[in-house]
């Protein structure tokens, strides 16, 4: 995997180029963020530049037998660990699925894993065994002397006291060997193993590289990747969960909405409240995240001076709208509205809860 095939963290990229570039490899590091943010994806890249025979401007070749083997998820000296099901179970056991999860998506989670290896109920976990089995492959000689020994490590929080296997070996690792932990929650991880580790914060991604990334993966038209974007909080797998919640148009949803509850409009509302009801639960908590993020859009915009991320429809809407209206009552709006997909997750009435939510919203709003 190249660098340039990410999504964003290009400061994050830079910074391990120029680890590599200028030899300051260290040889424990700790990728921390959200699943969606990228943090395995950069481990991937970053694995592939550290054993790439002619990297350049930034990146791998991607044309070196090194590369080609690495893409592929078959260098010989690049391992990796990760929760199983089973006892006594090995990574190297499921090493089939795990190509075949990440070469679909490097984006998913620890649910989605284990359902990809049909676990039910199961719980994932890494073994003792496998702990033993990592000591083995990385005290061996590396095929290539002029390869590093990298041990790719997704989800250490799952290796719980079996961890301490590992220490010494983290502690005193043989030469070129680099252990690539990536991880969403630091309290989960032995403290023994978070000193011995350089940890690599991974930040949110800007909404617009998940547009972009939607958009040129032809997923969505740009308005609806925008509007995506704009829900998922800057986790990529998040968009694509809300993508598959629906293909419903959100800002053509809130502009009817909204234009009914201004107009006092009765016949509107309850054809509004109707079509609503019948989208299913979660295109309505994704609708709902999507008037979450207008709200906001417009609080930053009329008391912190912040350039609105709104669509063009959306701010000739929201000019109008903010000269008429406090950042009390937007409060009170986004209040109501988190209350909604509260009570949406546990089943209520939608077309009840819609109805009284417009009637609420109509107390807030002028009346044009």
């Amino acid at each position: 995997m190249h660098f340039k095939e990410l999504i964003g963290q290009q400061a994050i990229k830079e910074q391990l180029w120029h680890s590599r570039s200028d030899d300051r490899v260290s040889h424990a590091q700790l990728f921390l963020g959200n699943l969606g943010y990228g943090g395995l994806a950069l481990a991937l890249a970053y694995a592939q530049l550290v054993n790439c025979s002619q990297p350049y401007s930034g990146d791998s070749c991607g044309k070196c037998l090194s590369c080609q083997r690495s893409r592929k998820l078959v260098h010989p000296d690049i391992h990796f660990c990760y929760p199983t099901i089973g006892s006594k179970a090995v990574s190297t056991q499921f090493i089939g699925e795990w190509r075949s999860m990440v070469q679909k998506s490097p984006y998913f989670d620890a649910y989605e894993w284990l359902q990809h290896l049909n676990a039910d109920n199961k719980q994932g976990n890494i073994t003792a065994e496998e702990c033993d089995d990592i000591v083995r492959k990385l005290s061996m000689t590396a095929h290539d002397e002029q390869s590093y020994k990298i041990l790719i490590v997704w989800l250490p929080e799952y290796l719980g006291k079996e961890g301490n296997r590992l220490l010494k070996l983290i502690e005193e690792p043989p030469d070129q060997t680099l252990f690539l932990l990536v991880a969403e929650n630091a309290d989960l991880i032995l403290n023994t193993i978070l000193s011995r580790s350089q940890m690599l914060k991974i930040p949110r991604l800007r909404d617009e590289d998940i547009a972009q990334s939607l958009e040129q993966q032809r997923l969505l038209g740009a308005e609806q990747s925008r509007q995506v974007a704009a829900l998922a909080n800057g986790d990529y797998r998040e968009a694509l969960a809300i993508m598959k919640g629906g293909d419903h148009d959100n800002q053509q949803y809130l502009l009817r909405w909204l234009t009914a509850c201004v107009h006092h409009n009765a016949a509107d509302l309850d054809a509004f409240v109707e079509q609503i009801a019948d989208i299913g639960r979660e295109s309505q908590k994704n609708f709902l995240r999507y008037v979450l993020h207008f709200w906001q859009q417009c609080l930053m915009a009329q008391h912190l001076s912040h350039r609105a991320v709104l669509s063009k429809a959306e701010a000739v809407f929201a000019q109008r709208l903010l000269p008429t209206i406090t950042w009390e009552h937007i409060y009170s709006i986004s209040e109501m509205t988190e209350k909604s997909i509260y009570h949406i997750e546990r089943n209520a009435n939608p077309r009840i809860l819609f109805l009284d939510l417009s009637i609420r919203l109509q107390r807030y709003l002028p009346k044009w």
